[in-house]
């Protein structure tokens, strides 16, 4: 007796599928088919081998199951092309190693960026036409709109239920993803929460958050910062997801290096390299499309300050990421406003005067030159780093 099953987005939902493929087997249900494009799960009516599941993901469709693994136990199930479904016939208890997810992960993390590329494109989308329609906002004549009636508009309703249908898509593609990310990645979950190891049992000791906002435009001045804040007696141990709070506890004072890195893209090798040479990772964001991560390294007064990047050119490279990454993100939104303000706003205002115009109207005038230059101090902010590194 065959048992098929269509389950859509299962590879947002690892873990659950996982839990999903063991109640079967307790069922006494086996995997017999795989068909991961499709969605589809076949099972089988016989006494199951496996007691635990485990799913990975392979670009290189090779699926190779290390010495160790074979030894725990682990064994290949069934496979189809980069993915392949791993049983283990003990218990979970009894399970000492784990399937790597590093593939599965820098997967999900490019089709977040695919779907953050889509909203990009149609929020500026939405911002040309908004912008092109600014004139007959403001214009003094009135506007006069004729439907035209014709058999196509038809493909036009279809066509902006799709566009809807692929947003809902998409949006529930970027929460689901970004749960998902957060528990494969036990390691980026665990830096989350900092354990102080300086903390005395039984003690409770004096704690203070602070508000960090716009460090990612200065990396340097949150180095010293946090270092400054070492050498006072305030040891970091924990910094909200947002990467703004940073809480801190009074302790010893202590020498501790800081480094704010500018990953880009997520980047699991790099990290685990910084790990061995002796760095503690304190931060991560969740960001696919833009990650930082915060590292220290204590030391003594004797030995010589460390570096987590001793190059200077390396340095530079990483400065000129930073001040390129925030160009092209806040200088389109700035031609953007200053579009519509110089070419609209400010002309109906020296017509007509600030106070004759409407309410919403002196709220705009006011409002976009207001972010505009937010928008050029960060790019400042941002490209003052890169020469203050290079003068290094």
């Amino acid at each position: 007796m065959n048992k098929k099953f269509w389950k859509p987005f299962w590879s947002f939902h690892i873990q659950r599928t996982e839990h999903w493929i063991e109640e079967m087997a307790k069922k006494g249900y086996t995997l017999s088919r795989f068909q991961p494009k499709f969605s589809r799960f076949t099972f089988i009516k016989e006494t199951p081998s496996h007691q635990i599941f485990s799913i990975s993901f392979d670009p290189s469709i090779q699926h190779p199951l290390p010495k160790a693994l074979q030894l725990d136990g682990w064994e290949v199930v069934n496979k189809k092309r980069k993915w392949a479904v791993y049983g283990n016939v003990k218990q979970k208890e009894d399970v000492k190693t784990s399937i790597v997810r590093d593939n599965l992960e820098s997967r999900n993390k490019k089709i977040e960026i695919f779907w953050w590329i889509y909203f990009i494109y149609i929020a500026f989308s939405v911002t040309s036409q908004a912008m092109l329609l600014l004139p007959l906002y403001f214009s003094s004549d009135p506007v006069t709109v004729t439907r035209v009636e014709s058999p196509l508009w038809i493909l036009t309703y279809i066509m902006f239920a799709c566009q809807i249908a692929v947003t809902m898509i998409g949006v529930y593609s970027l929460l689901t993803l970004k749960k998902e990310s957060r528990r494969l990645s036990e390691e980026s979950k665990q830096s989350q929460f900092l354990i102080d190891s300086t903390s005395e049992s039984g003690r409770s000791r004096e704690r203070c958050n602070k508000f960090k906002f716009g460090w990612t435009f200065a990396p340097d001045k949150l180095e010293t910062w946090l270092e400054d804040k070492e050498r006072s007696g305030w040891h970091l141990t924990h910094i909200y997801k947002r990467g703004f709070t940073f809480q801190f506890v009074r302790s010893e004072k202590k020498l501790y290096a800081y480094s704010v890195h500018f990953d880009g893209r997520v980047d699991s090798n790099a990290h685990s390299f910084h790990s061995e040479t002796g760095w503690e990772r304190v931060f991560v964001s969740e960001g696919s499309w833009q990650q930082w991560s915060i590292w220290r390294q204590a030391y003594s007064e004797e030995s010589e300050k460390p570096e987590l990047n001793i190059d200077p050119e390396s340095k530079q490279r990483a400065a000129m990421r930073v001040a390129r990454f925030h160009t092209l993100m806040y200088t389109p939104l700035l031609l953007l406003f200053g579009y519509a303000f110089f070419s609209f706003m400010l002309p109906n205002v020296l017509e007509e005067g600030y106070f004759s115009i409407s309410g919403i109207e002196q709220f705009n005038t006011t409002v976009y030159p207001l972010v505009m230059f937010i928008f050029l101090i960060y790019v400042l902010r941002a490209w003052a780093y890169y020469f203050r590194v290079r003068k290094k």
